[in-house]
């Protein structure tokens, strides 16, 4: 299956082989030795949830989901927005620009310095992704929200926002299951269990990298 890359072949193989202690214990303590914290999070991506349009769904019907937005909207000639703080932010801007590299997809982050301080300071940081994405988003685009923890204010009045003005919402959290980022109604919502940063950021990026790479792949042929 497409999604299952050899990295994460490997990191499964990696728990696969633990010492016999329980799964949860190990992510309750993910950074004894770097190995266990690379099984720790082999298991994790298992454990990622989905859901769409509030419904649940697996994670594969997820993935083929997110494929199948990105490919209306280079169909439709639309554009994808992502939002995210701190190392979302990063990520974020890596992603955008290999969906715009790799997906030929209209593709754009706001994380520009001087706009990012301008929006700060004129109408402050709760607004800063609402305020541009307002501005340059039309009705169909789509924006990617992405917060480990889901409660960050400025993360969820932007996709609040995008769902107020007709944009298809995507969108990645952590931490709490009942987190105010997953509790928005958005056309998809990925969920990874874990309240370890590293373990979020990076599960975040493997999910978004997996339907990119096989995304990249169906265009081609």
């Amino acid at each position: 299956m497409c999604y299952q890359s050899l990295y994460c072949q490997a990191l499964r193989q990696l728990w696969l082989k633990a010492p016999g202690r329980a799964g949860r214990r190990m992510m309750d303590a993910p950074g004894r030795t770097p190995l266990h914290w690379l099984r720790a999070f082999a298991e994790l991506l298992d454990q990622s949830a989905c859901s769409r349009q509030g419904a649940e769904a697996s994670l594969e019907q997820g993935l083929d989901a997110l494929i199948q937005i990105w490919a209306e909207q280079r169909r439709a000639d639309r554009s994808v927005y992502w939002i995210g703080n701190g190392g979302s932010a990063a990520l974020v801007s890596h992603l955008a620009q290999d969906l715009l590299n790799k997906g030929k997809v209209r593709s754009r982050t706001f994380n520009d310095a001087p706009l990012i301080t301008c929006m700060s300071n004129d109408y402050g940081y709760r607004e800063v992704f609402k305020r541009p994405l307002l501005t340059l988003a039309r009705e169909g685009d789509a924006l990617m929200a992405v917060s480990s923890s889901g409660m960050s204010e400025n993360i969820v009045e932007a996709a609040q926002a995008a769902l107020d003005a007709g944009l298809t919402l995507v969108t990645l959290s952590a931490f709490s299951p009942d987190n105010h980022l997953r509790g928005l109604p958005a056309a998809l919502s990925f969920h990874t269990p874990t309240k370890n940063y590293g373990h979020a950021e990076l599960a975040h990026e493997a999910l978004l990298h997996s339907a990119l790479d096989c995304f990249e792949r169906s265009s081609a042929q």
